[in-house]
């Protein structure tokens, strides 16, 4: 079965349904603004950039030094146009 979300008002980036076998991975960096409206990343050295999808709005936000944790989801369509979407499944401070 095939499952899509749906982009909503709320946030470019609505969640979607990540591959539950995918392996949660953690990274840590700087939050930065994507091109887009609400579209939030965290630089990788050596690597693209995660997209950042969900998450507490009040932590995941630009120029926050975050821990994350979440799925990747290579395939998962956005309006964002950048990065490799990462579900986020925490984040805090780091």
């Amino acid at each position: 079965m095939l499952l899509v979300s749906v982009l909503g008002m709320a946030g470019a980036a609505a969640p979607a349904i990540a591959d539950p076998g995918a392996e949660q991975i953690t990274v840590t960096g700087r939050v930065q603004a994507g091109v887009e409206p609400r579209c939030f990343l965290l630089p990788g050295q050596g690597r693209s950039p995660y997209l950042l999808v969900g998450g507490d709005p009040s932590v995941v936000k630009p120029g926050a030094h975050l821990v994350v944790r979440g799925r990747p989801d290579p395939g998962a369509p956005t309006t964002c146009m950048q990065g490799t979407p990462l579900h986020v499944s925490e984040a805090h401070p780091a």
